[in-house]
């Protein structure tokens, strides 16, 4: 399981990535076309409104995998290591339940805006709308993964292995000692590989 979810995380990272150079080109050639030739391209807005909306919710369902969403721990820190584990399970249950009907909902919305036509780029609103059931999806998904992570936690079965998030971003929003216990552990996981 663990090399699947590796592969979606780096086919999502791509297509970040590329969503990420797409807007820095279309914004940089609009501050030129503005300077030196007085013209604004109608079309540059929502090429960049239409990227950042994709990248949004591509990037919250990576999070969801890695459970890096911004996050209140002040209180859960407070409980013991088994209540904490049980406060996890149910939260990503709760995420799990508004990301399907974020999903169902959203392909229906989506759906009715198939002929509506954006203005500049003279496309489908169908397009940029999709994202959002999209993303739900794979917040979805990947919050089934840590589901199974917690059960098998609680359970005391064998760990569900997940990817690294150090393989595909940062996590600047766990709290630090999380963050220096998970790169101790990838890192004794990467000298064993290696030696």
């Amino acid at each position: 399981m663990a090399a699947t979810l590796r592969r979606i995380c780096r086919l999502v990272t791509l297509l970040m990535i590329l969503l990420m150079v797409t807007m820095v080109v279309v914004i940089n050639s609009l501050v030129v076309t503005r300077y030196f030739f007085s013209y604004s391209p109608s079309w540059t807005e929502e090429v960049t409104r239409f990227s950042m909306i994709w990248m949004v919710m591509l990037g919250a369902g990576v999070l969801a995998l890695f459970d890096d969403h911004i996050s209140l721990t002040m209180a859960v820190e407070k409980l013991s290591t088994r209540w904490r584990n049980w406060q996890r399970l149910l939260v990503h249950c709760f995420v799990f339940a508004v990301a399907v009907l974020i999903a169902w909902e959203g392909f229906k919305f989506s759906a009715g805006l198939d002929g509506v036509i954006a203005p500049a780029l003279q496309i489908s609103m169908l397009y940029p709308s999709i994202a959002v059931p999209i993303g739900a999806v794979l917040i979805a998904a990947f919050s089934a993964v840590r589901i199974a992570v917690g059960i098998a936690v609680i359970a005391g079965g064998a760990p569900v292995e997940v990817p690294s998030q150090f393989e595909f971003m940062d996590n600047s929003f766990k709290p630090a000692e999380e963050n220096e216990g998970r790169e101790r552990l990838d890192r004794n996981a990467e000298s064993q590989r290696v030696g």
